[in-house]
């Protein structure tokens, strides 16, 4: 038995796979302590029979736990030590505004403030060789300040460091006495960029008391319900690492939940035949977007969270302020807007009946007949209908509209914002949307896909039996993996392909470690180069060519980054020097072979039709099907609206669906 477990701003997904087959759960989440809900959902679904802890051999979590932290600045006491001269580096940071002509713009405060950040004297030549080295004594002089400070981490980062770690080892070394964790830049994020490495370095050590304490909890309150002990964690680049791997390294979880949706989705892609995909996970509080290509997930390592730089390799996801539990309200203009706040999961939007009084995209879809209020998700009572129309009519009264007219009015606006952000992972990156299908997940995600499809000449909508949960069901698809680095910063021609040979070779030595309980033979290795032309500033990864390296392979590398740059900038330049900027090594274990059709329970009496709005001119009967009756081979002509105990999909007048042999409900948008 295989449990993965993901954690939304709403709802707290659950998905349980063993011999019987795939079943899915959701509950409330509890953002006060979001450890306190999943221990509940599991100890209720040991309770019902639904989980054997015997039985369970693997346990995989996606959580934005880490994220939380960042945005929200609750983190651990954190101090850097870094080299002489280099203090400020956080402060001083780039050039670049992300809001050019704002005259009222600050910029994020520093994690580490300056009174704890220290420098001591060494240095380290562009070169890597030793210029001046490492004061012990500075560095031992420190530890009754950072005692006296009562730092709960520390973070050290020299210049160079990624060409030879050795002072920032020996630096470590002495201040492990201090006894709290501390993060080296060497060993987490060996590339060039000091500012990144600096900013990567701080929101990890920062993160682990944070990330340590929650994983303490789960896993010891998992192993007091006979569970196992220790967990696999989803981490930002889409692979599971060991939950040891998380607390040491905090920062390459930062992106978990979605990148778990995007491999749920990749691999339900693979299945139906669909291996280009825009992927569109909307859920209570926010949308996230990816791209997914010849079944390759586009990755980065030049992501921000909350402002700040995170140089670690991570799913390619946009994300908006736009969800089920989005807030409408008017501003001040008296134009209508939609999120990015959001109702959350308490009190959660007005149907709810917790309290919420202001009008959210959930509401909307109530009252415009595309959810039952009879049927929700996530076991929450009966919506309430009547309070959603209060709700709504407070911004319906001063645009003169209708209630109904108002609730269309959110959900253009709220699809608005989604086409903006696919166009941004899409068109602005040279792909034509109408050349992907778009796989609709979450609980929210299915109630808007055809209409997103129109808005962007998208033929097909995907939308998987198990779309309400599937970045929890993403974390068993997912493989067991870790990635490492080793930044360069060398023209391409004028390194020796013995050296290369030799780089590559202990990087997957590094790597590896991952594979440790599996057969070697299973172990996989992937690696990109980071590549650029010498005057650029920012560079692309290109797959590395497969064969020996020598004088062919270089030529074979520098002729795919040529394809590359030419396919991403509508350009190249064949006779400009290429610059390696770092090698990228990911090794993994893939996954085992499951059934992914989810045995859906019966719905309980629903009706045959239901009135729906889709345009301004009044509501019309809609064919109401329960998603548990649709087998293989099952048709259905929109209007319709299809409820599942996950999600609900909507079908508008025009577009049709064909559920295929996995299951997937394929839906040509007319």
């Amino acid at each position: 038995m295989a449990i993965g477990i993901d954690i939304g701003g709403t709802f707290t997904d659950v998905v349980v796979l063993d011999a019987g087959g795939l079943r899915l759960h959701k509950f409330p989440t509890t953002p006060d302590d979001p450890a306190r809900g999943v221990l509940a959902a599991l100890a209720e679904l040991i309770a019902r029979g639904e989980i054997e802890p015997r039985s369970v051999n693997r346990v995989a979590h996606g959580s934005t736990v880490a994220t939380n932290a960042v945005l929200e600045g609750k983190l651990g006491k954190t101090a850097l030590v870094t080299t002489e001269g280099f203090r400020d580096v956080l402060e001083i940071g780039r050039q670049n505004r992300p809001s050019l002509y704002d005259l009222f713009f600050t910029r994020p405060r520093p994690i580490v403030p300056r009174e704890l950040r220290f420098e001591v004297p060494e240095r380290v030549g562009a070169d890597g060789a030793v210029v001046r080295p490492l004061d012990r004594e500075a560095v031992a002089r420190l530890l009754p300040a950072l005692r006296a400070n009562d730092v709960q981490a520390v973070a050290v980062c020299f210049l160079f460091s990624f060409l030879n770690p050795a002072h920032e080892h020996e630096a470590g070394e002495i201040l492990a006495e201090l006894g709290v964790p501390i993060t080296l830049s060497s060993d987490l994020l060996p590339e060039f960029r000091e500012y990144e490495r600096t900013s990567t370095t701080v929101i990890n050590a920062a993160l682990r008391p944070v990330v340590g304490g929650y994983l303490a909890a789960l896993e010891g309150g998992s192993a007091r319900l006979g569970l196992p002990g220790r967990w696999g964690v989803m981490a930002s680049s889409g692979a599971i690492v060991p939950a040891t791997t998380a607390e040491r390294e905090p920062a390459r979880i930062l992106l978990s939940g979605p990148a778990g949706g995007v491999e749920g989705a990749r691999g339900v892609g693979l299945r139906s035949g669909f291996p280009d995909l825009i992927t569109l996970d909307m859920g209570g509080t926010s949308c996230d977007v990816a791209l997914v290509q010849g079944g390759a997930v586009t990755r980065t390592v030049g992501g921000t969270v909350g402002g700040c730089p995170v140089a670690l390799p991570m799913t390619d996801v946009h994300t908006i302020g736009a969800g089920g539990g989005s807030l409408a309200r008017l501003d001040p203009g008296g134009a209508l807007r939609v999120g990015p706040e959001s109702a959350g999961a308490d009190p959660g939007p007005a149907c709810y009946g917790r309290g919420g009084h202001e009008p959210t995209v959930t509401d909307a879809h109530l009252v415009l007949g595309h959810i039952l209020p009879a049927f929700p998700l996530g076991g929450l009572p009966p919506l309430d209908r009547d309070a959603a129309r209060r709700a709504i009519a407070r911004i319906a009264a001063p645009l003169g509209m209708t209630v109904e007219e108002a609730a269309l009015g959110i959900l253009a606006v709220a699809d608005a914002a989604m086409e903006r952000a696919i166009r941004v992972i899409s068109v602005e990156r040279g792909q034509d949307p109408g050349g992907f299908a778009l796989l609709a997940f979450g609980g929210a995600g299915p109630l808007h896909a055809v209409s997103l499809a129109r808005r962007l000449r998208i033929p097909r909508v995907l939308i998987p039996p198990t779309a309400g949960v599937l970045s929890a069901l993403g974390l068993l698809l997912a493989e067991v993996g870790h990635d490492t680095s080793q930044g360069i910063v060398r023209p391409l021609r004028s390194i020796p392909v013995a050296e290369l040979d030799m780089i590559l070779d202990r990087l997957r030595r590094r790597a590896e470690l991952v594979g440790q309980g599996a057969p070697r033979e299973a172990v996989r290795f992937a690696a990109v180069a980071a590549l650029r032309y010498a005057s650029q500033a920012h560079e692309l990864d290109v797959a590395i060519p497969s064969g020996d390296v020598g004088p062919e392979w270089v030529a074979e590398l520098e002729a795919a980054f040529h394809e590359a740059h030419a396919q991403r900038y509508g350009h190249a330049a064949p006779e400009e020097e290429v610059e390696l900027v770092a090698l990228r090594v990911r090794a993994s274990v893939p996954p085992a072979e499951a059934d992914l059709q989810p045995a859906l329970l019966p719905a309980s009496e629903l009706p045959t039709t239901c009135p729906a709005w889709f345009d301004r001119k009044g509501p019309i009967p809609a064919r109401v099907i329960p998603r548990a009756n649709l087998g293989p081979g099952a048709r259905i002509e929109g209007p319709a609206v299809v409820v599942g105990s996950d999600a609900t999909a909507l079908l508008p007048p025009g577009s049709q669906g064909t559920v295929d042999g996995h299951g997937v409900l394929v839906v040509e948008v007319g």
